[in-house]
């Protein structure tokens, strides 16, 4: 189940798969103001997109690389590494909804419940971090957040 808000946790004393723990909740983009919405999906943590914020209430919804809106698209599917001081970050891939593309991703959460997704080429140098901030607000199931008029 996809939750719209909050965090959701599930801890345990070892680093086993049902010891992680796996934040679930939404987050805003820091640059598109796209509504992502993060959960356990199985051992691994995936991300969808749960809305869109349009400029005008008019504006066309946003279409992904197959031609489909890209409301729901999985933007991630990252797994747990587990660190010693307890801390974990989620490694996998982001894949661009706009042309399919994919990258290797590292995914983390600091205190204040930010996530930090850096998506990169080869080595995680050669990337750039993003800063997805907390969300609570409901999301529409069409996705399709529209301005106030």
């Amino acid at each position: 189940m996809w939750l719209s808000s909050g965090l959701a946790l599930a801890q345990a004393a070892d680093a086993s798969p049902a010891a992680i723990t796996y934040p679930s909740g939404s987050w805003v983009t820091n640059n598109s103001g796209t509504v992502i919405s993060v959960a356990q999906c199985g051992t691994d943590l995936c991300a969808r997109i749960s809305g869109m914020v349009l400029d005008h209430p008019t504006d066309p919804a946003p279409i992904d690389w197959r031609g489909q809106l890209q409301c729901h698209d999985i933007i991630f599917q990252v797994s747990p590494h587990p660190h010693d001081n307890g801390s974990i970050t989620w490694t996998g891939t982001v894949t661009d909804p706009r042309n399919g593309n994919r990258y290797s991703a590292s995914v983390w959460f600091d205190a204040q419940n930010n996530l930090h997704m850096r998506g990169y080429v080869g080595l995680p140098l050669l990337g750039e971090t993003q800063v997805w901030y907390p969300y609570t607000q409901p999301t529409p199931s069409d996705c399709l957040i529209r301005p106030a008029r």
